[in-house]
């Protein structure tokens, strides 16, 4: 895949996440019922990062989570 198409799944996945940041925020504070927007937005930004990760990042990180998770 082109790197720039990576560089731009990359900073859309980061955006949708912190539009899915805002959106919980804003559930919180006035009891909206979004939580079906919530996670398909959450979903859908997490493929497009995963989509514009090397396979390196992905593995690096992988582990890093697997470390986190034996201590």
């Amino acid at each position: 895949m082109n790197k720039d198409i990576k560089g731009l799944c990359l900073f859309l996945g980061l955006i949708g996440i912190g539009y899915v940041a805002l959106l919980v925020l804003v559930a919180l504070l006035t009891g909206a019922k979004i939580l079906k927007s919530i996670m398909f937005i959450s979903v859908f930004s997490s493929f497009l990062i995963s989509l514009g990760l090397t396979p390196e990042v992905k593995q690096r990180l992988a582990l890093y989570l697997k470390s986190l998770t034996y201590k």
